[in-house]
């Protein structure tokens, strides 16, 4: 019995990781959007300086680049708590294709936000 429990506890806490590395990525691409709506407006597009716009492109990389490390901290934790688990082959491909699907959605946001950034303060700045 205690060991049932063991295993459900342990199975939630698989769970949450999981849920935290779809957040992150889900973070992303809030971001990416919010970004290009916000230069879409001529107003906000004229205010920002060119130089500002390498700064935030710089920013944008180096953002990148910390998400990516928290997915694979998380991926490390998910990883060590389903040692223990019975999974089965196919499990294990999901959930590393799951993995690197996230990093995808990272670096796509990443550099969609990169592409609007220099489209905006270098075609119309």
């Amino acid at each position: 019995m205690s060991e049932n429990i063991e295993y459900a506890e342990v199975r939630a806490l698989i769970d949450r990781v999981v849920n935290y590395s779809d957040a992150l990525a889900a973070v992303m691409i809030v971001a990416a959007s919010g970004l290009a709506i916000a230069l879409a407006d001529p107003d906000i597009r004229s205010s920002i300086t060119q130089g500002a716009y390498i700064g935030i492109v710089i920013g944008n990389f180096l953002m990148g680049f910390g998400v990516s490390l928290l997915l694979k901290l998380l991926r490390r934790w998910e990883l060590d708590l389903v040692e223990g688990l019975p999974t089965n082959q196919k499990i294990r491909k999901y959930s590393r294709a799951f993995y690197l699907a996230r990093h995808v959605v990272v670096w796509f946001c990443i550099f969609q936000n990169t592409s609007v950034l220099l489209m905006s303060g270098f075609a119309f700045g």
